[in-house]
């Protein structure tokens, strides 16, 4: 649960959501090319970066969610 913690507020304090997420989405990229040439060795870090993304988008709702009941 504390992993899980840091990581919501590392993502909370960080300004550049967006391009956090453009990163993790040329990861993911790099690695789904590794994996269909049979290069890719660590499979499990396609799904730790696809959880990761899914982690910022939701974040990002959220804080939309209350600019939205704020103003």
């Amino acid at each position: 649960m504390a992993k899980k913690e840091s990581f919501l507020s590392k993502i909370r304090g960080e300004s550049s959501n967006l391009n956090e997420e453009e990163e993790l989405k040329k990861e993911l990229l790099d690695l789904k090319i590794s994996l269909s040439s049979g290069q890719l060795k660590e499979t499990h870090k396609i799904k730790e970066i696809r959880k990761s993304i899914a982690q910022l988008k939701t974040i990002q709702k959220e804080a939309l969610k209350e600019q939205n009941n704020d103003g």
